[in-house]
């Protein structure tokens, strides 16, 4: 079985991106999902997909195919990459882990000998050790790993290519071996520029932080709660300036951005926080803090933080809207954040503020791409008028 191939389970967004940076870099890969006209599509190039760079790389790949049939990609390769959705929950365990669930269960009852099982997706602290390792008891000499991605909808192919750094939570020293060196293989063939992928060339790659899956699991979530209470603290500096005379937000936030120590990224003020990602990775982890005996007063105060600021310019948008005498209030782009080439509108501040205008008896127009509005109309209906840009 060669070191060249890998297969991917789960080719949904996250996976389809993974699996088309490998094959870029010179990887034989089989993807598997379960919807057969998804997998014809791809094995056809005929995929549309909204994420920038998956079309391209599609359309120029050569050794990159799908299949329905989990055994072939099983017997295809020693390296099985999981990236399965892990939705939010609502309940105390915060990530669905259903799906991973039964794919773990999936591969334990074929037995499957001298494999490295690796999750991408992201799950609570502590599900490899209490629920993951023993999902695959009946299989020799396999190894369970945790190597999740810090990419943003949107931009998963550039997030691939350029990440800070690359965290893998090794089951075994063979198995992280095995996760670098597919990731400095990949950083040998990644873009030193945005464009055709045909242009693209060599940079260095980025560190790789190799350490037991259980901290891998509470790194993720770590890097997200830092910067989600970034946020925070940044439009909690932007509202204090915007009702002291004088005081302007963004000369504030960019001195203070100056400090080396802090730094300028996510420190700008603006609509706070959200998507598929940091709301609720920033619960799960005051979460599980919680349940191990620890105050969890940091993610409780940035996820509070965050529902007042939307309160705060949702006030100050309304009540300049009844001072002016205007009629209606515009949204320009409906995503969670700017810009958003998916149809990812999850908590979206935006239109927290937008329903909140409505609610008050304001016109609230959303203005977007189709299929933005497509995405926005299924959640809210004809609560806000629409104009397709």
């Amino acid at each position: 079985m060669s070191d060249k191939n890998i297969s991917i389970i789960g080719i949904g967004r996250l996976g389809i991106c993974v699996g088309l940076c490998l094959e870029h870099s010179g990887y034989n890969v089989l993807g598997v999902d379960v919807f057969p006209d998804y997998v014809d599509k791809i094995n056809n190039k005929t995929l549309d997909s909204p994420e920038p760079h998956v079309n391209e790389l599609l359309r120029e790949s050569k050794n990159f195919r799908a299949t329905t049939n989990l055994d072939e990609a099983i017997a295809f390769s020693d390296l099985l990459l999981v990236y399965v959705a892990t939705p939010s929950s609502g309940g105390e365990k915060f990530y669905d882990h259903d799906m991973l669930g039964k794919v773990l269960m999936k591969i334990n009852q074929r037995k499957v000998e001298n494999k490295h099982v690796v999750i991408g997706c992201t799950v609570i602290p502590g599900y490899i050790r209490d629920v993951g390792n023993f999902l695959l008891k009946d299989c020799v000499n396999t190894s369970l790993s945790y190597n999740p991605e810090f990419i943003a909808q949107g931009d998963i192919i550039n997030g691939m290519f350029y990440p800070d750094f690359i965290l893998i939570g090794e089951g075994t020293k063979m198995a992280g071996n095995r996760l670098e060196k597919m990731y400095n293989t990949i950083h040998k063939n990644i873009p030193i520029a945005k464009g055709n992928p045909s242009n693209w060339k060599m940079i260095e790659c980025p560190p790789i932080r190799r350490m037991s899956p259980s901290s891998a699991e509470i790194t993720k979530l770590s890097v997200n709660c830092f910067v989600t209470t970034k946020i925070a603290f940044a439009n909690m500096i932007g509202d204090l300036a915007d009702v002291t005379e004088g005081a302007d937000k963004f000369d504030i936030l960019t001195a203070v951005g100056s400090d080396k120590r802090i730094g300028n990224r996510y420190l700008k003020p603006g609509y706070g926080f959200g998507g598929p990602c940091f709301p609720r990775d920033n619960r799960a982890l005051g979460g599980y803090i919680e349940k191990m005996g620890i105050e969890p007063l940091i993610p409780n105060a940035t996820d509070l933080s965050n529902k007042l600021h939307t309160t705060f310019q949702a006030d100050h948008i309304y009540n300049e809207h009844i001072r002016l005498n205007r009629k209606s209030y515009v949204v320009e782009g409906a995503g969670y954040k700017e810009p958003c080439n998916v149809p990812i509108i999850e908590e979206s501040q935006k239109l927290f503020i937008g329903r909140y205008l409505a609610e008050k008896g304001v016109e609230v127009i959303i203005r977007d791409k189709k299929h933005m509005l497509d995405a926005v109309k299924l959640e809210y209906g004809n609560l806000f008028n629409y104009e397709e840009t």
